[in-house]
């Protein structure tokens, strides 16, 4: 029994890894399982399923709701009892592969987190005259890309200002601290995917766009050019499974490119490029069905280069 504990345990290890999850030494580890986390979410991953239905969760835990991985539909019914955080389950346990509860945080006070960034953007020097400084503006993928090669970065004066799980309208307020008042040349808006994803609630095609032309307005009125790039190929979600998001993405690939020729600014397409014959994400370029691996980053790069040059040049 411990070695099969310990192969599961591997296991999820591993899934989280291809899927954006991590560990988290946040909560108390337990009895029934491990805790994973990403923005705006904890996943607990349920090894030992509570024979009265009654999961017990850490108490630092502020759940907005909780719903059974393996079927989203239905919401989780919580509730404090003797100051015990307590998620009903059924009583009857799924499969093992199927035993993860999705809990939804509430948003804490800094729903935009401004604090990301907030001490790197200080310790920015101001750009001198002749300096071609470049903010690159957007979610995970903007974020691991600086991780997974941060030479990329430095050696091109590129500023990544990228967070994980964002959303255009999180982007939106944030926009002055971390691109207008870095004084860049240009700046990059790659966003989107996360609002057809549902990371923030509701949102329209259309009521994204319009988050991403405000920020592109906000950068021409303070001289800053601007590259719009496309939402990347996807055919799913693994946080969000009951979502299509194929139709949406084209869609708002349209709008943004519409846009950006309307306005002069350079459309840079990813999607064309990434795309397979399923209109996902093609395989070799991804470490699943959303986020490029490092071979998907060597692809985008010179595209993203030839943008920039061309909206500034």
């Amino acid at each position: 029994m411990k070695i099969f504990l310990k192969v599961v345990f591997g296991l999820i290890i591993f899934l989280n890894a291809q899927f954006g999850f991590s560990q988290t030494d946040t909560y108390a580890k337990p009895t029934w399982g491990t805790y994973t986390a990403e923005e705006g979410f904890v996943y607990a991953h349920i090894l030992e399923w509570p024979k009265d239905g009654k999961l017990v969760l850490d108490r630092a835990i502020k759940p907005r709701e909780a719903r059974l991985l393996s079927d989203p539909s239905k919401k989780m019914k919580m509730k404090l009892v003797n100051d015990e955080l307590i998620v009903f389950l059924p009583k009857k346990a799924p499969s093992s592969e199927k035993s993860t509860i999705k809990i939804k945080l509430i948003p804490n006070d800094d729903w935009a987190n401004f604090k990301r960034y907030r001490k790197a953007n200080k310790e920015l020097k101001t750009p001198s005259e002749k300096e071609n400084r470049v903010v690159f503006m957007g979610n995970s993928i903007t974020d691991k890309w600086v991780m997974f090669h941060p030479e990329f970065f430095l050696e091109n004066n590129f500023v990544g200002r990228g967070i994980s799980g964002q959303t255009t309208s999180q982007m939106l307020l944030r926009f002055k601290q971390d691109v207008i008042n870095l004084q860049p040349k240009a700046v990059v808006i790659h966003a989107g995917t996360n609002d057809i994803a549902g990371n923030t609630g509701p949102i329209s095609v259309e009521q994204i766009a319009e988050n991403i032309f405000s920020m592109a307005e906000l950068a021409n009125a303070h001289n800053i050019k601007v590259v719009l790039a496309s939402v990347l190929p996807a055919s799913s979600y693994s946080w969000s499974p009951s979502i299509n998001p194929i139709e949406k993405i084209s869609q708002l690939n349209s709008l943004i490119k519409e846009y950006a020729e309307k306005n002069n600014h350079v459309y840079l397409d990813y999607y064309s490029a990434m795309v397979n014959s399923d209109k996902g994400l093609k395989k070799e370029l991804g470490r699943d069905t959303v986020h490029p691996n490092i071979d998907g980053y060597y692809m985008m790069e010179p595209m993203v280069k030839e943008a920039i040059d061309k909206a500034i040049y």
